[in-house]
Protein backbone atom coordinates (compact mmCIF):
# COMPACT_ATOMS: atom_id res chain seq x y z
CA UNK A 1 0.00 0.00 0.00
CA UNK A 2 1.58 3.01 -0.77
CA UNK A 3 0.99 6.23 1.40
CA UNK A 4 1.73 9.90 0.75
CA UNK A 5 2.86 12.89 3.00
CA UNK A 6 0.52 15.18 4.87
CA UNK A 7 3.95 17.13 6.09
CA UNK A 8 7.63 17.52 6.09
CA UNK A 9 8.67 14.01 7.21
CA UNK A 10 12.55 13.45 8.29
CA UNK A 11 14.13 10.03 7.50
CA UNK A 12 14.09 6.99 9.95
CA UNK A 13 11.16 8.41 11.99
CA UNK A 14 8.15 7.41 13.96
CA UNK A 15 4.39 7.92 11.40
CA UNK A 16 1.27 8.45 12.51
CA UNK A 17 -1.78 7.94 10.41
CA UNK A 18 -3.61 11.26 9.12
CA UNK A 19 -7.30 11.65 10.41
CA UNK A 20 -8.49 13.47 7.58
CA UNK A 21 -7.19 11.27 4.25
CA UNK A 22 -7.15 7.69 3.90
CA UNK A 23 -3.54 6.53 3.09
CA UNK A 24 -1.76 9.63 4.15
CA UNK A 25 1.01 9.35 6.84
CA UNK A 26 2.78 12.62 9.73
CA UNK A 27 5.22 12.40 11.30
CA UNK A 28 4.71 11.50 15.20
CA UNK A 29 5.19 14.54 17.50
CA UNK A 30 3.66 12.51 20.82
CA UNK A 31 3.39 9.04 22.27
CA UNK A 32 -0.33 9.46 23.04
CA UNK A 33 -1.17 8.26 19.38
CA UNK A 34 -0.74 5.12 17.56
CA UNK A 35 2.24 4.60 15.85
CA UNK A 36 1.51 2.92 12.05
CA UNK A 37 5.38 2.63 11.24
CA UNK A 38 8.68 4.26 10.29
CA UNK A 39 10.22 6.25 7.74
CA UNK A 40 12.41 5.16 5.48
CA UNK A 41 16.29 6.60 5.28
CA UNK A 42 16.50 7.88 2.69
CA UNK A 43 16.19 12.00 1.92
CA UNK A 44 14.33 12.53 -0.96
CA UNK A 45 17.38 14.41 -2.78
CA UNK A 46 20.46 13.26 -3.21
CA UNK A 47 22.90 13.79 0.07
CA UNK A 48 25.02 16.54 0.27
CA UNK A 49 23.94 18.50 -2.98
CA UNK A 50 22.54 22.08 -3.19
CA UNK A 51 18.99 20.54 -3.45
CA UNK A 52 19.22 18.17 -0.32
CA UNK A 53 16.60 20.08 2.47
CA UNK A 54 16.96 16.41 4.63
CA UNK A 55 13.80 15.13 4.29
CA UNK A 56 12.63 12.02 3.20
CA UNK A 57 9.12 13.70 1.96
CA UNK A 58 7.04 16.81 2.30
CA UNK A 59 3.24 17.11 1.79
CA UNK A 60 1.64 15.46 -1.45
CA UNK A 61 5.12 13.24 -1.51
CA UNK A 62 5.14 9.40 -1.53
CA UNK A 63 6.63 8.24 1.58
CA UNK A 64 8.58 4.98 2.12
CA UNK A 65 6.46 3.37 5.37
CA UNK A 66 8.26 0.49 7.06
CA UNK A 67 5.84 -1.62 8.85
CA UNK A 68 4.79 -5.38 9.88
CA UNK A 69 5.06 -7.83 8.54
CA UNK A 70 8.44 -6.28 7.50
CA UNK A 71 11.24 -7.62 10.17
CA UNK A 72 13.78 -4.34 10.65
CA UNK A 73 14.25 -1.01 9.98
CA UNK A 74 16.25 1.81 11.12
CA UNK A 75 15.18 4.09 13.72
CA UNK A 76 16.76 7.35 14.66
CA UNK A 77 17.29 7.53 18.33
CA UNK A 78 16.10 10.45 20.64
CA UNK A 79 17.49 9.18 24.18
CA UNK A 80 19.10 5.95 25.54
CA UNK A 81 17.76 2.85 25.01
CA UNK A 82 18.68 -0.86 26.00
CA UNK A 83 18.49 -3.80 22.91
CA UNK A 84 14.91 -5.27 23.34
CA UNK A 85 13.46 -2.23 24.33
CA UNK A 86 9.94 -0.94 23.11
CA UNK A 87 10.00 2.42 21.72
CA UNK A 88 7.97 5.15 21.20
CA UNK A 89 8.06 8.61 19.53
CA UNK A 90 9.40 11.98 21.14
CA UNK A 91 8.11 15.02 20.08
CA UNK A 92 10.68 14.74 16.83
CA UNK A 93 9.58 11.20 16.11
CA UNK A 94 12.67 9.92 17.26
CA UNK A 95 13.17 6.69 19.93
CA UNK A 96 12.76 6.19 22.85
CA UNK A 97 12.33 3.90 25.30
CA UNK A 98 8.70 3.69 25.95
CA UNK A 99 6.79 3.29 29.66
CA UNK A 100 3.63 2.45 31.00
CA UNK A 101 0.43 3.84 28.76
CA UNK A 102 2.32 4.90 26.22
CA UNK A 103 2.14 3.72 21.98
CA UNK A 104 4.70 1.70 21.14
CA UNK A 105 5.39 1.30 17.42
CA UNK A 106 8.88 -0.62 17.81
CA UNK A 107 11.34 -3.14 19.33
CA UNK A 108 14.99 -2.13 19.87
CA UNK A 109 16.97 -4.88 17.93
CA UNK A 110 20.60 -3.20 19.30
CA UNK A 111 21.20 -0.70 22.22
CA UNK A 112 22.34 3.20 21.34
CA UNK A 113 21.97 6.32 22.38
CA UNK A 114 20.55 9.65 21.33
CA UNK A 115 21.41 10.60 17.53
CA UNK A 116 22.05 7.45 16.32
CA UNK A 117 20.09 5.11 14.12
CA UNK A 118 19.52 1.67 15.21
CA UNK A 119 17.90 -1.44 13.86
CA UNK A 120 14.62 -1.82 15.15
CA UNK A 121 11.71 -4.60 14.66
CA UNK A 122 8.47 -2.66 13.17
CA UNK A 123 5.40 -3.49 15.59
CA UNK A 124 1.74 -2.34 15.20
CA UNK A 125 1.33 0.73 17.44
CA UNK A 126 0.40 -0.44 21.06
CA UNK A 127 0.11 0.84 24.60
CA UNK A 128 2.80 -0.59 26.92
Amino acid sequence: MGFTATGNIKPMRFLIQATTTDNQVTAASTNSVRLVGISGPGTRYPPWSALDDGFHAVAGENVEVFQPPMKEAYLQLGGTVAAGDLLTSDSDGQGVTGTTGQQTGARARQAGVSGQSILVQPLWGDVT
